[in-house]
Formats: structure tokens, C-alpha cells, sequence
């Protein structure tokens, strides 16, 4: 009996491993959890050190997956394939109407034939495929044909004679002896109006009753083959006669310049003013419309109600209203052969006669006159001479 008692204090084998694991576990388990709670503080904390890793491991693992997904694509047979691999059948034109038809007639067939299986099967008989579909084509370039003939255009808000020029791709001046209302004053279009188009570059001609082909050419500086070989003028030979109140397009003709004259000043100069010969800008903005043989001047865009400032010192000759497009319009004179002119303006701030300095505001931008938006029309004149004002402005 002591023997058997004895022998049940003493542990069993399982006893003994639950014994062991539990120790295991209790020493340990809080050094784990220490360790990972530790680790785990550390990343949260630090977590704007990790992101650069992150960042570029994930667009690396982006270029891998485009790479896969190209490689794997590449092996696909597209529809538009199933097509190609049809042989195209070719009709012969020298056969008959019947025997053509026949042919067309078993063409068509095959065709449909081919076109049903791939449908409904799903392969075109070479391992795969599917409907037949219309490829696309993105790079198609339309090319530019030329106009058949003489068209017109509507004045739109913003126009200037050289953006129409080239929307149509033409010289100004061709857009400018087109139309006499535009080259009596270039800058000065009218929102609406409608303008005339020419096909080529050139000059637009009424015939007029004493006219002929000989002094029509001499007029513009061209012979008159070039007249008669224009297509647009329908000239059957040269011994064609010309009616009176037709229009001719003359090729490569020219016409020369005829600056406008506003006025004549003739009060008294004031004492002292004279300008420095050294010119700034008159108003900020953007140049909208620059200086070319029949626009010779420069437009620049503001808002209304900028300020205009005087260019150099001086003294105004002309401030007031003008009947030939220019609108509210001030012409300083520097007294030394310069003259500038600020147009379209909404606001007038000084007199005829006034002594004026460099840089002292003299107006407000506008949209008066014949404009087709707010803008600072501004000429510099030499002698009477227009020049570039680009060449002034620093």
C-alpha cells in the first residue's frame, strides 16, 4: 500500500510535457509580445522614413505588372485577325457580265461562309479569332484642299485683318484689297460685317468701263498672261473681252500705301513741350494685332477703362471723335518730328492745345469706332511717316 501510494505522488510523462510547455510559454511568450509590440511602435512612429521604400517598390511592382499583362496580350489573336487570314477573292475584269456574277455571287458566299463560322465558332479555322470588326485607324492626316472660289466671312468678336489672313492662309494685304471698306481702315473691323475671301493671294479688281486686261496688269504690276492663266477667272483665251462691272482676281498683284491724314493743328505750340525722342508703352496689355504693310501700327489688348499714358512729352494736337474709324482719338506731337496716336479710346483726360509730359495719363482704353474689342490702337509717325512703334518701345 505505501509502495502504491508512493508511486501516485510521483508526475506522469504527460504531466511532465504540460508542465514543461507551460513553463515555456509563461518564460517566453512576454518576451515575444515585448519584441513585437516594440517593433510594431517603432514602424507606426517612424512610418515617413518607410514611405520612400514603399513608393518604389510599388512602381516597380506597376512596371511588372505592365509587363506581364504586354507579354501576355501579345499572343492574343485579335478579331480583326480572323479576317486577314481569309483569302481575298479577286473578280476578273475581263470576263463576262454573267460569268462576273456567278463569280461575285460565289465570292460572296464563301465570304459569308467564312464570316458565319468565325461567329459562331469563335475561331477562323487557324486556332482562335472571334467577329470581325472594323480597325481603327487614329493617324488618318485630312489633307488641305484648296477653295473652289471666292467665299465670305462674318466679321466674329476679337477679329484682326492678319488672324483672318491666317485662318485662311493668306497675306493680309490680300484679305485688305479684297475689300475696299478694309482698306480704307485695316485695324477698323465691324463685329458682323461681312468680308470678301479670295481663293489665292492677289487683288481683287472691278472692272470698271474704260478698263482692259493691258492696263489692269500695269495697274497692279503683272502681265497679263498671268490674268488670263488664272483659273478662277475662266478666261477661254486672251482675245476674251472683259464686262464692265466684273471681278477679276489678279495673282501676285500689289497696291500702293496711302497713309490716312486725321487733321492739322493749327493753334499755338506751348511753351517747352517737346519730347525726349525716348518713348515707353502706353498701356499694359498684350499685342493683339502687329505691325504689317496695311496695318501699320499696333493694337494692344486691355480691359476698358486702362489707363492710356502719354509715350514721350508733347503737346495734343487733335482729341475728339473721328468719322473714319479711329474713334475717340488723341494725337500728341512731341515737337520733334514725332507724332503718336492713341485710338478707340472710352475716356478723354485732356484738351487740344495742353502741355503734356512723358508717362501722364491722357485717356482710358475703349471699344469705340469701328473695333471688334477693347484694344489701344497706337501709331507712331515720323514727318508724317508711319513707322514700327516696335522700334521705339523699349
Amino acid at each position: 500500500m505505501r509502495l502504491k501510494q508512493r508511486n501516485a505522488a510521483l508526475p506522469t510523462t504527460t504531466q511532465k510535457r504540460s508542465l514543461s510547455a507551460r513553463r515555456w510559454f509563461e518564460k517566453v511568450f512576454p518576451h515575444a509580445f515585448a519584441w513585437l509590440a516594440t517593433t510594431v511602435y517603432w514602424m507606426v512612429g517612424d512610418w515617413r522614413g518607410w514611405m520612400p521604400l514603399f513608393t518604389r517598390a510599388s512602381a516597380h511592382l506597376a512596371v511588372v505588372a505592365v509587363a506581364l499583362a504586354a507579354i501576355a496580350l501579345s499572343g492574343v489573336e485579335w478579331p480583326a485577325q480572323a479576317a486577314s487570314d481569309f483569302p481575298a477573292p479577286v473578280l476578273s475584269a475581263s470576263a463576262e457580265n454573267e460569268k462576273n456574277g456567278n463569280q461575285a455571287t460565289t465570292a460572296l458566299a464563301g465570304v459569308n461562309s467564312h464570316n458565319g463560322a468565325v461567329f459562331l465558332n469563335g475561331n477562323n479555322g487557324a486556332g482562335g479569332g472571334g467577329a470581325i470588326t472594323r480597325l481603327a485607324q487614329p493617324g488618318t492626316i485630312i489633307p488641305e484642299r484648296p477653295r473652289l472660289g471666292v467665299i465670305t466671312y462674318t466679321i466674329q468678336a476679337g477679329d484682326t485683318v492678319q488672324a483672318i489672313a491666317d485662318l485662311f492662309h493668306l497675306e493680309p494685304t490680300t484679305v485688305m484689297w479684297a475689300n475696299p471698306a478694309v482698306e480704307d481702315a485695316p485695324d477698323l473691323l465691324r463685329i458682323g460685317q461681312e468680308i470678301t475671301i479670295l481663293p489665292i493671294d492677289g487683288v481683287y479688281h472691278e472692272v470698271a468701263a474704260d478698263d482692259t486686261l493691258e492696263s489692269i496688269a500695269e495697274k497692279y504690276k503683272v502681265e497679263p498672261a498671268e490674268i488670263v492663266a488664272c483659273e478662277y477667272n475662266l478666261f477661254e483665251s486672251a482675245d476674251q473681252p472683259i464686262e464692265e462691272g466684273a471681278y477679276l482676281i489678279v495673282p501676285g498683284g500689289e497696291k500702293p500705301y496711302i497713309p490716312k491724314v486725321v487733321t492739322s493743328y493749327v493753334g499755338s505750340v506751348p511753351e517747352g513741350a517737346r519730347g525726349t525722342g525716348l518713348f515707353q508703352w502706353p498701356v499694359l496689355g498684350r499685342i493683339t494685332q502687329g505691325y504689317w504693310y496695311g496695318h501699320r501700327a499696333i493694337d494692344i489688348g486691355a480691359p476698358t477703362g486702362s489707363a492710356v499714358m502719354a509715350t514721350d512729352g508733347g503737346f495734343v494736337s487733335f482729341a475728339g471723335w473721328t468719322d473714319v474709324g479711329y474713334g475717340y482719338l488723341i494725337v500728341i506731337d512731341h515737337a520733334n518730328g514725332f507724332a503718336t496716336y492713341y485710338a478707340h479710346l472710352s475716356n478723354m483726360y485732356i484738351f487740344e492745345g495742353q502741355a503734356i509730359e512723358r508717362g501722364q495719363v491722357i485717356g482710358a482704353v475703349g471699344n469705340t469706332g469701328n473695333s471688334t474689342g477693347p484694344h489701344l490702337h497706337f501709331e507712331v509717325r515720323y514727318y508724317g511717316a508711319q513707322q514700327n512703334p516696335r522700334a521705339y518701345l523699349p
